[in-house]
């Protein structure tokens, strides 16, 4: 699945919301680990931009289970981790949603005004 970076729905949160989230699979091999927590800077219908402490191994094939309460709206969806980059003690990971959800997140972002478009 390719990123698509020069997407135009693509929404910047203000107040970025929190998420929990799994590794369920790295490569071919299903794993289950402990919860993780970050925030999501960005979201489009194809993915988002996740921001956590914990480092990943984003080259090999990383897929995350997510679980997010946006807008008092619960979503749990699955994600593979695109390309990731190291901000001081954080990191930033570009994330590929792995199911449609285009309608979904698009009804999302109907339910609250997006405060900070991106151009």
């Amino acid at each position: 699945m390719r990123y698509q970076r020069q997407e135009s729905l693509r929404y910047t949160f203000k107040t970025p919301p929190p998420t929990e989230f799994t590794i369920i699979q790295i490569k071919d091999y299903p794993v289950q680990t402990s919860h993780g927590s970050g925030t999501i800077l960005n979201l489009s219908p194809n993915g988002l931009l996740l921001f956590t402490k914990l480092k990943m191994p984003f080259n090999k094939h990383v897929r995350l289970l997510l679980q997010t309460a946006f807008f008092q709206q619960t979503t749990e969806w699955k994600a593979e981790v695109v390309w990731g980059k190291q901000a001081g003690a954080y990191y930033h990971y570009g994330l590929a949603l792995l199911d449609d959800h285009h309608q979904e997140i698009i009804n999302l972002l109907k339910q609250h005004k997006p405060q900070e478009p991106n151009s």
